[in-house]
């Protein structure tokens, strides 16, 4: 037994030798012995090789033989090792010499071009031939990402950001990913990651998606998956970068037979979308050598201060150079509340075993565009220790350890149940603003909500009290349930309401969901709820101006949506609801003016008597929603990235008249159209247009008419497809109608040329929004305004239109929470 143990513990310790080599490792360092991290390593030829960490040790896999190694830094001079692998690890210890950078000894006068613009305008010349040289590729990719933060407060709203035996500061995400990068001209992309691993989570899956940091300065625009304006930052040899860019040549150096020209980029305009650093063109053959690049905040990328990329070429044959390293830093800082946060980010990543003239078949690349192998995250410590191109370093060794033993800890009963112990408590606060109460291990969640504007006001209800509960249940598979009541009572009509709405999520691969509803509730005649409550309460109380006009509604209403197939989605309803009139039944106000409550009828404000009978009605909906060519990725679940193409939507609604006493007999068509239009520098455009009309309108009730998103507050429920001069329900109709919105957010393109304001980061921002109906006079808003003041204020100036002459204008301000311009926004509006 003996023996045969000894034989196994030899085999075991014996398969890595076998299979992937000896180890050839060491450390690079520089002139002062001070390591250099990140550093090139590959077998001369090819891109097979490794990276140093940032403690500049390297480590590399070879079986026996003879190679000629490379080791390569941006700025210092390229070494070449020829080494033997035998049954022994290598050990290298390499000094890498800076580059021996021949001046420029021509001597410029004030009116001579510097030699660096020829070579820059050369490169340009020939950046469309190497930007499609490579017809198709595949390769591997080995990323490393890492987030850390710096700065951060012991404590937000009271509560401590440190978790148990945890500190918020220092390496708050760690992930490693191997990706197969597929590639066809001209940008089909296909990345399949099939290994991850994340720090104190081993069932995750990284974000390390190698698909969205990409680049090639060889286009004019590089996108950056950080800036969410998606402008874009122009490249230095961008078929425009004269307008953009300065340059000087610092030198040369000779590399191998290659002549290398060092030229610094400086931009003209600092507040332009542009890069500063050095880009590195090889002589003769005016391709790219090496790019180390630098944004800063004069960019404007919201809460980001600097972004730095270094990126290396290397020859793969005789004639085509590819990537083999880049890497992507960013520093962050913001201030929330008056608390500080900062730190930084960093992707690293490594590409190799290049392949060329693949034989794809024709629907490899469908819309598919990542996709995680479900075993991705099986692999074990082993299989790192040996596929590892990318040596850890102590502090990244320490993290794993450290978040790989807590993650037992966390997934506990015992831990989990402290948490909740310590959440659950209940705080003087929860009186104002809600309460939750939270059983982690179990996956519920019970809730109350915000007992503050709960009490609301309203010339028919009076003061009036809605209170919302609420369970939450998480199922297996990423399902859920969810069930939440609300119970209401007017103190002046002196009614009770009382609403329950359930919820299933039963099959998260086709976002399947089915709701039942139902109830007695008071509803807005138009169902978008053009006024919150809440805004209604104040303008009444305070102005005399009771906007929002309501009836009550018993119902129950069932709601099924799924997608069929990739970019196809299905909405069904089915309510039966009897819908009663009501009229105002308070006239209470805490400030008097000349003015006097209009009644609770919306087409006619003298009218005090009911504005319709009571009526029952049955009415079926469907929306089919087409997405053609849709964009995903499998994480391994779907999630959605959008389509180059607009979405349509086709809407049908049905009042079925004589079945369970309906009264109601109309049928309602909708086409609809939206898209975002990224410009590049110019910014991004959003449109919406509407046609929509009744095929049959026999029998109807003014709460079954078309109703648009209307503005006549000083805060309102404000979202793109709003007019915001517009009255509540004078366009409404049961006729045919058009509407379109349009706006276009200019991303700083305007502001940024403007030396003071610029500094600010506002944004401009104009509109366009046109209505027409049989009815009416056709409607029109235009509107400019500017954007992200403060991070989260805009305001706008709006001139409304009818029959070519102008109604009135105003200014509109808004709050966009969470940097969100499209709703949850305050307005006010001044005429």
């Amino acid at each position: 037994m003996k023996k045969i143990s000894l034989l196994l513990f030899i085999l075991l310790f014996s398969v890595p030798v076998f299979l992937f080599g000896e180890k050839v490792s060491g450390v690079i360092v520089d002139q002062n012995k001070e390591p250099l991290p990140y550093a090139s390593i590959y077998i001369k030829g090819t891109t097979t090789g490794t990276t140093s960490n940032y403690e500049g040790f390297f480590m590399l896999n070879l079986k026996k033989g003879d190679y000629t190694l490379v080791f390569q830094y941006v700025g210092f001079k390229k070494l070449i090792r020829y080494i033997s692998v035998e049954d022994e690890p290598v050990t290298l210890n390499i000094e890498l010499e800076p580059d021996k950078i021949i001046l420029n000894e021509v001597i410029i006068s004030a009116t001579a071009e510097d030699p660096a613009y020829a070579i820059i305008r050369k490169t340009i010349e020939k950046k469309k031939y190497y930007l499609k040289q490579v017809d198709n590729y595949t390769c591997k990719v080995y990323t490393k990402g890492i987030f850390r933060i710096a700065e951060a407060p012991d404590k937000m709203f009271g509560d401590s950001l440190n978790t148990i035996n945890d500190s918020i500061l220092g390496i708050v995400y760690l992930s490693e990913s191997e990706s197969k990068i597929h590639f066809q001209q001209p940008d089909k992309i296909k990345e399949e990651m099939i290994s991850s691993k994340v720090s104190g989570n081993d069932q995750g899956f990284s974000i390390n998606f190698v698909s969205f940091f990409l680049m090639s300065f060889y286009k004019n625009i590089i996108h950056l998956p950080i800036d969410r304006s998606q402008r874009g930052f122009i490249s230095p040899v961008s078929s425009n970068a004269f307008f953009y860019y300065k340059y000087r040549l610092e030198g040369t150096f000779q590399e191998d037979k290659y002549l290398i020209n060092k030229i610094k980029i400086i931009p003209k305009r600092k507040i332009d979308p542009v890069f500063s650093g050095y880009i590195y063109i090889v002589e003769n053959l005016w391709r790219i050598h090496s790019i180390d690049v630098t944004i800063n905040k004069e960019a404007q990328i919201d809460f980001i201060d600097s972004v730095k990329i270094s990126q290396s070429l290397v020859p793969v044959n005789d004639t085509v150079w590819m990537t083999f390293s880049q890497k992507f830093q960013f520093y962050f800082s913001m201030n929330f509340f008056g608390k500080k946060f900062g730190g930084n980010g960093l992707f690293h990543s490594q590409h190799t075993n290049y392949k060329f003239n693949n034989k794809f078949s024709d629907d490899f690349f469908k819309q598919e565009i990542i996709k995680i192998e479900e075993d991705a995250n099986k692999k074990d410590s082993l299989y790192w220790e040996l596929n590892r191109p990318i040596p850890l370093t102590n502090e990244e060794n320490r993290n794993y350890k450290k978040q790989d033993s807590l993650e037992i800890v966390r997934n506990s009963k015992e831990y989990l149940d402290s948490l909740d112990r310590k959440n659950n408590k209940f705080k003087i606060n929860n009186l104002l603003f809600g309460y939750s109460y939270n059983n982690r291990y179990d996956s519920t969640r019970y809730w109350y909500g915000d007992p503050l504007t709960s009490l609301q006001f309203n010339t028919v209800q009076g003061f009036n009290l809605r209170f919302k509960f609420g369970y939450f249940k998480n199922l297996r598979k990423k399902k859920y349930f969810s069930v939440a009541p609300k119970i209401g009572y007017g103190f002046s009509d002196k009614k009770w309401l009382y609403t329950l709405k359930s919820k299933y999520y039963y099959n998260p691969e086709k976002f399947a969901f089915l709701t039942v509803e139902g109830g007695k509730d008071f509803i807005q005649f138009n169902p978008n709820d053009p006024i919150s409550p809440l805004i209604n309460s104040l303008y009444t109380l305070l102005d005399e101006n009771n906007f929002m006009k309501i009836y009550e509604k018993d119902y129950i209403n069932i709601r099924q949506g799924q997608e069929l197939i990739n970019g196809i989605f299905s909405f069904f309803g089915l309510e039966y609801s009897n819908r009663k009139p009501l009229v105002n039944t308070t006239s209470y106000t805490w400030v008097s003016t000349s003015r006097e409550y209009t009644s609770n009828d919306p087409q006619y404000p003298d009218n005090p008597e009911p504005s319709f009978t009571e009526n029952q009605a049955l009415i079926f909906s469907a929306t089919l929603r087409l997405r053609f060519k849709q964009k995903y990725i499998s994480i391994p679940d779907k999630v959605i990235i959008g389509s180059k193409f607009p979405d349509l939507y086709i809407s049908y609604q049905k009042g079925i008249y004589g079945f369970v006493g309906s009264d109601v007999n109309f049928d309602l068509l909708k086409f609809n159209i939206r898209d975002r239009i990224r410009m590049g520098l110019l910014g991004e455009s959003r449109y919406s247009a509407t046609y929509g009309f009744f095929p049959n309108n026999r029998k109807m009730e003014f709460m079954d008419y078309k109703h648009f998103n209307a503005n006549k507050t000083i805060y309102a429920n404000n979202n793109f497809e709003a007019f915001q001069l517009l009255d509540y329900y004078s366009y409404s109709t049961n006729k045919n109608f058009f509407e379109v919105h349009y706006e276009h957010h200019f991303n700083g393109f305007i502001i940024n040329k403007l030396p003071l304001i610029r500094r600010t980061k506002w944004k401009a921002v104009g509109g366009v929004h046109f209505l027409s109906n049989n009815i009416n006079s056709d409607y029109l808003e235009v509107s400019v305004g500017i954007k992200n003041i403060f991070k989260v204020a805009r305001i706008d100036f709006i001139t409304s239109f009818s029959s070519n002459k102008k109604l009135c204008s105003g200014f509109v301000f808004r709050l966009a929470l969470g940097g969100n311009d499209d709703g949850g926004n305050v307005t006010i509006e001044v005429k």
